[in-house]
């Protein structure tokens, strides 16, 4: 059975890689953007040693791209993350169906950044799930779908961990069950009405707001990690914020204000609580601890953090 795959992070690499372990499955070409993050660069290495044919689009939309892919023949059309919504004429070509893999429990976190957003709101649950394309985002029947919990440990990169497996569960049993019959299972319909969405991550979504309460702030830290820093501004530099930790301190101050000094770091007084920087990245340049931070930058009490 001939494969098309889409992908342009670690979950595509991750599905390739298990499509090209099963030898009845052949991955007939692969479509990124043009980014040049590790994980396209991963796959690119995968694919010229398997001598798989590769398109980088910007406009799926093109004639050049259409083309491309008519010429591939698939009979299933997968993708596993991708940043452009795939016309019709061009998922329609494959012959057996074609699906995404969508890393939430849909119809909930719709849309571009669903890593990010059920941690930034303080989900308990987050989950996968894999549809048939339709010409909307993410709005297709479903073949399959599995919550995932998130702990409060949990990062984007963490719940990514446990989201890999359960969506190539789902996936091999669609595969197999294309393989066997040639045909696409019927799919369940998505319930219809208003729910959470996950659009794209803006600059301002990044960005601390002391005032914020304490599990805001360290939920918007944890849904940016490890992919980006939450920012905020110190001395007039900016400052990456990769770890904080809540704890309780009995010192009054404004939301912002350098509460005390400790062995793991800074701690800073949030709109109910207080947090402490454990990991820091300082003026874009470099990583460093909390304790760190505040050493070599001889931080004071009562300064603040805007």
């Amino acid at each position: 059975m001939r494969i098309l795959l889409f992908g342009v992070t670690e979950l595509g690499t991750y599905i390739l890689k298990n499509i090209l372990a099963i030898p009845h499955y052949e991955v007939c070409g692969l479509v990124f953007n043009h980014s040049n993050n590790f994980d396209i660069q991963e796959m690119k290495t995968l694919a010229r040693r398997r001598q798989i044919d590769f398109f980088e689009a910007t406009n799926t939309k093109d004639s050049a791209f259409h083309a491309w892919v008519a010429d591939k023949q698939p009979d299933v059309l997968v993708i596993a993350t991708f940043d452009y919504l795939v016309p019709k004429s061009v998922y329609t070509l494959a012959k057996i169906g074609a699906v995404n893999i969508h890393p939430s429990y849909l119809p909930y976190y719709r849309g571009y950044h669903p890593y990010f957003w059920p941690i930034a709101n303080g989900e308990k649950e987050t989950g996968v799930s894999i549809h048939y394309l339709t010409e909307g985002f993410d709005d297709g029947d479903i073949v399959g779908q599995e919550k995932v919990v998130i702990s409060l440990e949990d990062t984007s990169g963490t719940v990514l961990q446990k989201q890999k497996p359960i969506a190539w569960k789902i996936l091999e049993k669609y595969l197999a069950t294309a393989h066997q019959t040639g045909k696409s299972p019927a799919g369940t319909p998505q319930p219809i009405g208003e729910f959470i969405i996950a659009p794209k991550v803006k600059v301002e979504d990044t960005i601390i707001k002391w005032p914020w309460v304490t599990s805001k702030i360290v939920d918007r830290v944890r849904a940016l990690n490890p992919h980006a820093p939450a920012y905020t501004f110190f001395r007039g530099e900016v400052i990456g914020l990769y770890q904080v930790t809540p704890t309780k301190s009995k010192i009054d101050g404004a939301p912002g204000t350098v509460l005390e000094l400790t062995e793991r770091g800074p701690v800073v007084k949030t709109g109910d609580g207080a947090v402490i920087l454990e990991i820091v990245m300082f003026s874009r340049s470099y990583l460093l601890t909390g304790h760190d931070f505040q050493r070599r930058e001889n931080i004071q009490l009562k300064e603040a953090f805007l």
